[in-house]
């Protein structure tokens, strides 16, 4: 898994950067900031413009950013992104090619500028929207192509072609065939979502179906393919309607219904139930995860260094709020954690709708994948509603519990489950082999954890043994002025405390 985040690290950081652009923006136009103080100067509003349409232009092309990433990083060369670009086009034009056209539009991709126009029978074809899921076949699919056009024999294209030349030909045929059969699989796995929609869509006031709503939109959102659950909710009858008898006008979706009772001081229970989990994730569940990631680490060095990154990314998450680069921050490093965070998403928002707990917001980002629901500036403004403190109050409450839950899982699992938890005795053999690389127990003066990665700091350099690193099966090991850093994962906690109970013994 480490491997895998090293080769994903920098499209994470490009997820953070783009949600800090989309919170600038979005903060700026936020009516309900323009409450407290309304930002006048055209330089501030068509700054707030720019960083909202660069960030979302970013975000709806993560996908791609991930895939460009693994294969450069994977091979070192700058040959596979151009294999990479052009399997990822071919994967996305025969998904237009061969897949049905009979699906919902959340199901197919608007923003590459890719569609074909037919005759009047067949009409307008747009690709399917494969979010992560393409980006990981195509970068895997690149990573097969460049290989084997490194490897020549006498009858491949290789001794025709160029390498690079045989790569994008190889990279070609298997994007061609990945194509075709994401066109023929994902119509089931989209019925499969639909048939969800309509169970959860059958009793909006049934906790169980709103917590299976909110781990469904996570999961979808990790993988790139959110607006498939959310826009459904969110903007048309399966997210409720409301009818105004006076006026005649009916209204669809969660959000719309949100706005328009917020609007005309009418009356509807259960208006922004699809919403009010947010609250919980942004300004509790997200918080909870990155302090006990903090809490977790021995080395106040790195603890020190890291705990002013950690309060912007937790004040990014309350204030404007999106959990999606935390959430594949968690996917890369610690699988566990992304599933313990769905399961307590899950309780949360059952919880808040057997509480009666509700609290939409405003937002005039249309776009469901950038948009910021369950922020701060939403969540204090209503708080001037007398008409919602019941809500605010469940909210704080479940959220005080999520976070504490969250909080203590993460605790638990950096220190007890992130090391051998199988107890397989591989763990053991590694903590012996890492003291000896150091030049054994006498040489080592203390172990620290920093952020995925183990410190040892050791008196003298001479007896390193630099033989036996190749027998740790670390994937880099670096040394400092003060030792060695072993880049261990999540484990690093947990290590450190066994090194260290080691040298007392």
């Amino acid at each position: 898994m480490m491997d895998l985040y090293e080769s994903c690290k920098t499209p994470i950081r490009v997820a953070y950067f783009a949600f800090g652009l989309i919170a600038f923006g979005f903060l700026i136009q936020n009516e309900s900031v323009n409450v407290f103080y309304t930002f006048r100067s055209n330089i501030i509003l068509f700054m707030a413009e720019l960083c909202l349409r660069i960030g979302e232009f970013t975000i709806m092309n993560l996908p791609l950013i991930f895939m460009l990433n693994i294969v450069c990083k994977k091979a070192n060369n700058a040959s596979p992104v151009v294999m990479a670009l052009v399997g990822y086009f071919t994967f996305t034009v025969t998904t237009m090619l061969f897949s049905t056209q009979a699906l919902n539009a959340q199901a197919y991709a608007t923003g590459y500028g890719i569609n074909s126009v037919f005759n009047s029978v067949t009409g307008t074809r747009l690709p399917l929207e494969t979010g992560m899921i393409g980006s990981f076949l195509v970068a895997y699919a690149t990573r097969v192509s460049f290989i084997l056009s490194r490897h020549r024999d006498s009858y491949s294209l290789s001794n025709i072609f160029s390498r690079d030349t045989s790569g994008i030909i190889y990279n070609f045929i298997f994007c061609f065939f990945l194509g075709l059969a994401i066109s023929y699989t994902f119509p089931f796995l989209f019925t499969y979502l639909q048939n969800a929609i309509t169970f959860i869509g059958t009793d909006l006031l049934d906790p169980l179906r709103i917590g299976l709503y909110s781990i469904l939109d996570r999961i979808l959102s990790i993988l790139g393919l959110g607006n498939i659950i959310r826009y459904p909710f969110w903007y048309t009858s399966a997210g409720g309607s409301f009818s105004n008898t006076i006026t005649g006008q009916s209204v669809l979706g969660d959000v719309n219904i949100w706005t328009y009772i917020k609007n005309s001081n009418a009356t509807y229970v259960g208006a922004g139930r699809f919403i009010t989990p947010f609250y919980v994730i942004n300004m509790f569940i997200i918080p909870a995860f990155y302090m006990g990631t903090l809490f977790s680490m021995s080395d106040r060095t790195d603890r020190s260094v890291l705990t002013i990154e950690f309060i912007f990314v937790i004040l990014l998450s309350i204030i404007a709020g999106n959990p999606l680069p935390t959430e594949l921050l968690m996917l890369f490093t610690s699988p566990f954690l992304l599933l313990a965070y769905l399961v307590i998403v899950g309780l949360s928002s059952g919880a808040l709708v057997s509480l009666e707990a509700f609290l939409g917001f405003s937002s005039r980002i249309s776009n469901t994948v950038i948009a910021m629901p369950g922020s701060f500036a939403d969540f204090i403004i209503n708080i001037r509603n007398s008409s919602l403190t019941h809500s605010i109050r469940f909210i704080l409450l479940v959220g005080f519990a999520a976070f504490m839950a969250m909080l203590i899982l993460t605790l638990i699992y950096y220190r007890f489950l992130a090391f051998d938890f199988a107890k397989t005795g591989k763990g053991e053999i590694l903590v012996n082999d890492i003291m000896a690389v150091a030049g054994g127990k006498d040489n080592i003066i203390s172990a620290g954890s920093g952020l995925f990665k183990l410190n040892v700091y050791i008196r003298d350099p001479e007896k390193i043994n630099f033989e036996k690193i190749q027998d740790v099966g670390v994937r880099r090991v670096v040394e400092t002025r003060n030792g060695l850093t072993f880049e261990l994962g999540t484990s690093c906690n947990a290590i450190a405390s066994r090194i260290n109970r080691k040298l007392v013994k």
